[in-house]
C-alpha cells in the first residue's frame, strides 16, 4: 500500500514539473514576441501607409496586390501595437471600399477606427474618423448622417483646440449645406473657415473655402461677391505652387460664374482650361463636367453644331465611367441641339432618353421610400417583440423572487420546529401563529402583485400608444416632404405623355393625306414605338403617382374624433361615389348593386373620413376583380357582375360585408392580403397599400377586418368589417 501511495506521488510530481517547464517555455516564447518593434519596423509601416494613401488618390492598375497590401499593413501594424498607425490602416481600407454599392465594409472600418481612437484617447485620429464618416455618407447623399459625423468632428478639434481642424469641419459643413440648398447658412459657415485660416496661413485649404463660398454665393445670385471668391482662391493657389489638377476645379467654378453673368465667351475659356487639364493628367471627375459646361454655353449661345460634339462626348464618358449624376441635362441639351437644327429624329432620340431617365430617377425615389416603409414596418414588428419578450422576463424574475421568499419563510419555519421539538404545546401555538402570519404576508404581497401588474400593463399601453403615434408623425411628414418634391415632375411626365400620344394622332392624320411611299413607313413605324415608348412612360408615371397618393393615405389621419355615423347612408353614398368612378374609368363594365341595409341599424362612434376610405378601397377593389374575370373569355360567358352590400348587428357590433362575384383570391394569398405592398394585381396597376390601410383603420377602431373568398364555379370575395358599437 505504501509502495502505492508512492508511486502516485511520484507519477503526480513528474507531471507537475513537467507542467511547470511547459508554462515557462510559454512565458518565454511570449515575451519574446511581445518585445517593442524597432523604430525602423515602424518607419516601414509608416512609409507603406503614406504610399496607398497616395496611389487611393490615383488610378489602381492591380485591385487584387493592391488590396492585399493593405492587409499586411493592417497585419504589420496590429503585431507592433502601434495604434496611430492602426487607425489609418483602418482609413485606408475604409477609403477602398468607398467604390461599393454598399456602406456596410465602409462604416465597419471606421467603426474600428472610432473605438481604437476612445480607448487610447487620441481625440485628432478620433476627428479625422469622423469626418472621413462624413465623406462617405456624403457620396450617398445622406447628408443628415454626414451633418452628425461632421458636428462630431468639430466637437473633438474644439476639445483640443485645433484651429486647423476646426476651420476644415466649417469648410466642408458649407460644402453639405450646399447639397442641400441651404446656400446663404454655407457662405457663412464658409467665411468663418476663411477667418481661421488667414491667420494660420494655409493657402490650399483657404483656397477652398474660398471656393466653396464661391459656388453658394453663384446661386444666391451674388456673382460679384462669387467672382471675387474664385479669384481669391485661383491666386492663392498660383502663389502657393500647386499643381494643375487643384486649379482644375477652380477654373470650371469660374466658367460657372462667367455663363450666369451672361460672359460666354469668357466661360469658354475657363472650361477649356479645365477640360486641357484634366484630359492632360486624365481626371474624368474633371473631363465630363467641362464637356458638358462647353455644350452648354454653345447652346446657350444657339451654336448648336459646335455644341453637340461636346455633350455627346459628355454622355460617351458618363456611361463608360458610371458617373452618371448629370446624364439627363446632357440628353436634354443635345436633344435642344439636335431640335434646332432640324435633325428631329436624333432630337426626339435624346429627348426619349431624358424621359427615361428621369422615370428612372422618380423610381429609384418611390424604390427608396417604399424600402424606408418596409424597414419602419419590421422595426415596428421588433419592437413588439422585444416589449413581449422584456415582459416575459419581468414576470420570470418576480416568479423567482417569490419562490426565493417562500424558500426563506419555510426555512426559518424549519429552524424553529427544531428548536421547540421539545415543547410540543408551545411548538404548536408558534406554528399556528406562524402559519397566520404566513398566510397575511402570502396575501399582501398577492394582492401587491396584482398591483404591480396593472400599473405595468398600463405603462406599457400608454408607451405602445408613444411610440406608434411618434411613427405616425414622422411618416406623415415624410409623405408631406414627398408630395412637393414627386408630385410636380409626375404631373409633367403624366401630362406631356398624353400631350404627345395626341400630336402622334394628328401626324398620322396628316400622313393619311400623304401618297404611300417606303419614307412614309418607315414614319408610320418609327411613330408606331414612339407611341408605344410613350405608354409605358405613362403607365409607369401614373404608378409611381398612384404609390405616392396612397403613402400620403397611409400617413394622414383625420381629427381623430370619433361620432355616431349612419353607417347605410355612408355606404349608399360612397359605393355610389366608386361606382360612377369607375363607369367613367378606363375600366368601364355593368354592375348590378345590391344593398342588403338593416334599416334598424344603430350609429356607431366612427371617424366617418377614415371608414369612408376603407369603403372606397373594398369597393374599388371588387369592381377591378370583377373586370378581370370579364376578360377572362373561358368564364365571362353568361357572367354578370355584381357587387352585394350588406348590414346587420351581431352581439354589440357592427357587421359589414362587401362581396362581389369576381375570380376570387387565390388561398395561397390570404394571409398575406392584409401585408403593406402586396398586391395581386399587375405590376403597374397596384401599390399593395390599399387593404394594409384598410386594415389599419378597421383596427384603430377596436374592430376586426375579415376575408373570405373562393375561386372556381361560383367564385366570391367577401370582406367583413366588425365594429363595436
Amino acid at each position: 500500500m505504501k509502495n502505492i501511495r508512492h508511486t502516485n506521488t511520484s507519477i503526480f510530481g513528474c507531471l507537475l514539473q513537467k507542467y511547470c517547464q511547459l508554462i515557462i517555455l510559454l512565458l518565454i516564447g511570449a515575451s519574446g514576441f511581445s518585445q517593442q518593434p524597432s523604430a525602423e519596423s515602424n518607419q516601414n509601416i509608416e512609409s507603406m501607409l503614406s504610399s496607398i494613401s497616395e496611389q487611393l488618390q490615383g488610378t489602381i492598375t492591380d485591385s487584387i496586390q493592391f488590396r492585399n497590401s493593405m492587409f499586411r499593413v493592417l497585419t504589420l501594424a496590429k503585431q507592433t501595437q502601434n495604434n496611430a498607425q492602426l487607425i489609418k490602416a483602418y482609413h485606408n481600407l475604409a477609403t477602398w471600399h468607398t467604390r461599393n454599392p454598399t456602406l456596410d465594409s465602409t462604416i465597419y472600418y471606421l467603426d474600428q477606427a472610432e473605438k481604437i481612437s476612445k480607448t487610447h484617447k487620441l481625440p485628432l485620429l478620433e476627428a479625422e474618423t469622423f469626418l472621413k464618416k462624413e465623406t462617405a455618407y456624403k457620396q450617398r447623399g445622406l447628408y443628415g448622417k454626414a451633418m452628425t459625423e461632421n458636428f462630431k468632428a468639430l466637437e473633438s478639434f474644439e476639445a483640443i483646440n485645433n484651429q486647423l481642424g476646426i476651420a476644415k469641419s466649417y469648410t466642408r459643413l458649407c460644402d453639405l449645406l450646399y447639397f442641400q440648398e441651404k446656400y446663404a447658412e454655407g457662405a457663412e459657415y464658409c467665411q468663418k473657415a476663411i477667418t481661421i485660416l488667414k491667420e494660420l496661413n494655409d493657402p490650399k485649404e483657404l483656397a477652398k473655402s474660398y471656393r466653396y463660398k464661391a459656388d453658394n454665393l453663384l446661386i444666391l445670385e451674388r456673382y460679384d461677391d462669387a467672382l471675387n471668391d474664385i479669384n481669391n482662391s485661383i491666386n492663392l493657389l498660383k502663389n502657393a505652387g500647386s499643381g494643375e489638377p487643384e486649379l482644375a476645379r477652380n477654373y470650371n467654378t469660374r466658367g460657372n460664374i462667367y455663363k450666369y453673368m451672361k460672359r460666354y465667351d469668357d466661360a469658354i475659356t475657363e472650361y477649356k482650361k479645365c477640360l486641357e487639364i484634366a484630359k492632360k493628367h486624365n481626371l474624368s471627375q474633371g473631363i465630363i463636367p467641362a464637356l458638358g459646361n462647353i455644350g452648354h454655353v454653345y447652346r446657350l449661345q444657339e451654336k448648336h453644331s459646335e455644341a453637340l460634339p461636346y455633350t455627346l462626348d459628355a454622355i460617351d464618358l458618363m456611361k463608360k465611367s458610371g458617373n452618371t449624376p448629370n446624364l439627363k441635362e446632357n440628353y436634354a441639351h443635345t436633344s435642344g441641339s439636335y431640335e434646332a437644327l432640324e435633325q428631329y429624329k436624333e432630337a426626339l432620340k435624346y429627348e426619349q432618353l431624358y424621359s427615361e431617365a428621369r422615370v428612372k430617377e422618380l423610381e429609384q425615389i418611390i424604390e427608396q421610400l417604399e424600402s424606408e416603409l418596409q424597414i419602419k414596418y419590421e422595426s415596428a414588428k421588433k419592437d413588439e417583440t422585444i416589449e413581449s419578450q422584456d415582459a416575459t422576463i419581468d414576470r420570470q424574475r418576480k416568479t423567482q423572487l417569490l419562490y426565493i421568499s417562500l424558500a426563506a419563510l419555510l426555512g426559518i419555519i424549519l429552524f424553529g420546529m427544531y428548536f421547540t421539538i421539545r415543547n410540543i404545546r408551545k411548538k404548536r401555538k408558534a406554528l399556528a401563529l406562524l402559519n397566520k402570519e404566513l398566510a397575511n404576508k402570502q396575501h399582501a404581497l398577492a394582492e401587491s402583485n396584482n398591483k404591480l401588474k396593472h400599473s405595468l400593463n398600463e405603462l406599457k399601453a400608454t408607451q405602445s400608444q408613444l411610440i406608434q403615434s411618434e411613427k405616425l408623425a414622422s411618416l406623415g411628414q415624410l409623405a408631406a416632404g414627398i408630395a412637393h418634391e414627386i408630385k410636380n415632375p409626375l404631373n409633367f411626365v403624366n401630362n406631356f405623355s398624353e400631350l404627345n400620344l395626341e400630336l402622334i394622332d394628328e401626324i398620322h392624320v396628316e400622313l393619311e393625306k400623304v401618297p404611300s411611299s417606303p419614307e412614309k413607313e418607315d414614319i408610320i413605324g418609327l411613330l408606331e414605338d414612339v407611341v408605344s415608348n410613350q405608354k409605358k412612360i405613362h403607365q409607369h408615371g401614373t404608378r409611381a403617382d398612384s404609390i405616392v397618393k396612397s403613402m400620403l393615405l397611409h400617413s394622414r389621419g383625420g381629427n381623430g374624433i370619433k361620432e355616431p355615423t349612419d353607417i347605410n347612408a355612408m355606404l349608399k353614398e360612397y359605393i355610389n361615389l366608386s361606382f360612377h368612378a369607375m363607369r367613367a374609368g378606363k375600366k368601364a363594365i355593368n354592375v348590378t348593386l345590391d344593398f342588403q341595409l338593416d334599416d334598424t341599424l344603430k350609429k356607431p362612434a366612427v371617424i366617418m373620413e377614415d371608414v369612408s376610405r376603407v369603403i372606397l378601397n373594398l369597393s374599388n377593389n371588387a369592381f377591378d376583380a370583377m373586370y378581370e374575370r370579364i376578360k377572362d373569355k373561358d368564364s365571362s360567358e353568361n357572367y354578370h357582375p355584381k357587387l352585394t352590400v350588406r348590414t346587420y348587428e351581431d352581439h354589440q357590433n357592427v357587421v359589414i360585408e362587401v362581396e362581389d362575384n369576381g375570380n376570387g383570391i387565390p388561398q395561397d394569398f390570404k394571409d398575406k392580403i392584409l401585408m403593406p405592398f402586396f398586391t395581386t394585381k399587375r405590376g403597374t396597376e397596384g401599390t399593395g397599400l390599399g387593404l394594409s390601410i384598410s386594415n389599419d383603420i378597421v383596427k384603430s377602431h377596436g374592430g376586426h377586418l375579415q376575408i373570405d373568398s373562393k375561386q372556381g364555379d361560383n367564385s366570391f370575395t367577401k370582406f367583413k368589417i366588425i365594429l363595436p358599437i
